[in-house]
């Protein structure tokens, strides 16, 4: 029997932990559906802050000016919630290692490019684990170019890119896209570009979607005329 396609695009940012474990949830959905489903990703940027500086913000000073000073003392159980969540995932979250919150323009832009090259899953993914496990600075053009090359981007689509044009007024027309599509918050994933779904669910949730998406064909046992390979 013939697989049914599904669409999925994921709304996401690169500094957003949940986005991360959204990602390997949807991942463990699919593969689980992999019988049934054909799927088609695509990443679409989302800047929780696109007026970090470009130089980073210390971690704890974004959080005081977006949530308050009273956020401090809820730090280290928002870690452990998550790496315990991480965990569950197969992803090893280290925030000790994350002093700075990222600006993650250039690095959607990457996504961008990745997904003209047709590896945007993996640049994605490896975006993630180089700030969330290894604590990698997200807008250092340097660490990003060596991300896109390990990650199948010709190493000539990376020559003067982050010093060039490309990729900044589609990155600014997806996001615009984004939010005339009514988010406001990720991780989010539209599938056939009609249905959202908001926050890192777990697989079963996305199993539910699947079905009520594309539901799989029941054969119905109707009597009739018909033509038999006997040529009856």
């Amino acid at each position: 029997m013939e697989k049914q396609k599904l669409k999925i695009d994921i709304v996401s940012d690169i500094n957003c932990p949940w986005c991360y474990v959204g990602d390997y949830r949807l991942k463990k959905a699919m593969a689980e559906a992999a019988d049934t489903f054909e799927f088609d990703i695509t990443f679409k940027p989302f800047e929780l802050n696109p007026n970090i500086p470009q130089q980073g913000m210390d971690r704890s000073e974004y959080f005081v000016k977006n949530y308050g000073p009273q956020i401090l003392s809820q730090i280290g159980a928002m870690n452990k919630r998550l790496t315990e969540a991480g965990a569950s995932e197969g992803i090893d979250f280290k925030f000790d290692k994350q002093t700075m919150v990222n600006n993650t323009f250039n690095g959607h832009r990457l996504i961008w490019l990745a997904g003209e090259c047709g590896v945007q899953q993996q640049v994605a993914e490896a975006l993630f684990y180089s700030y969330f496990t290894e604590g990698l600075n997200m807008n250092d053009t340097g660490i990003l170019t060596e991300i896109g090359l390990a990650n199948g981007i010709p190493a000539a689509r990376l020559e003067g890119f982050f010093e060039s044009e490309q990729g900044k007024a589609e990155v600014r027309q997806l996001e615009q896209w984004a939010q005339s599509s009514g988010i406001t918050g990720v991780p989010a994933f539209i599938i056939n570009n009609k249905y959202l779904i908001s926050g890192a669910q777990p697989p079963e949730a996305f199993h539910q979607v699947f079905a009520q998406v594309a539901p799989a064909l029941e054969k119905i046992t109707l009597s009739g005329d018909s033509c038999g390979i006997d040529g009856c």
